[in-house]
C-alpha cells in the first residue's frame, strides 16, 4: 500500500481532481469524499487526473463509475485523463469501461475539451 493524496484545484469552467498512489479498497473512500462534495467540484465539468495513480482495484473504478452517474445527476460531465500504457489504462480497457469514459491523454487536452460545446467520447 503507498501513500495515497487527492489534491482538488478549480481551472476555469472546470474542477480537477488529482489522486495519487494507489486506489484501492483502503483508498477509494478519499476520492469519493473529494468528487462527490457539491461545494468543492460545483462546475460544469470534473476533471479526475488518474496520471500519478499507480494501482486500481475493483473498488477503484467503482467509485469512477459512481463519480460518473454522479457528474450526469447534476447535468455535469466527467473526464479522466489516463496515460496510454499505464496500469490504470490497461485496467480500465479490461474492465471494457475505456469505452464508457470520457478519456484523454493528458491534463491540457482536458482543459482544452471543456472549451468544447460538448465533450467527445463516452
Amino acid at each position: 500500500m503507498t501513500d495515497f493524496s487527492v489534491h482538488l484545484e478549480q481551472a476555469p469552467g472546470c474542477d480537477i481532481a488529482t489522486p495519487r498512489g494507489d486506489l484501492d479498497v483502503f483508498s477509494s473512500g478519499r476520492l469519493r469524499s473529494v468528487v462527490f462534495d457539491p461545494t468543492a467540484c460545483a462546475q460544469g465539468v470534473l476533471v479526475v487526473d488518474l496520471s500519478d495513480v499507480t494501482f486500481i482495484d475493483s473498488t477503484g473504478l467503482g467509485v469512477l463509475v459512481a463519480t460518473r452517474r454522479w457528474t450526469r445527476s447534476r447535468s455535469a460531465e466527467l473526464v479522466l485523463v489516463v496515460r496510454p500504457g499505464t496500469v490504470v489504462a490497461r485496467v480500465l480497457t479490461i474492465a471494457g469501461l475505456d469505452a464508457v469514459f470520457t478519456t484523454v491523454p493528458s491534463r491540457d487536452e482536458a482543459l482544452s475539451a471543456v472549451d468544447r460545446p460538448a465533450l467527445a467520447g463516452h
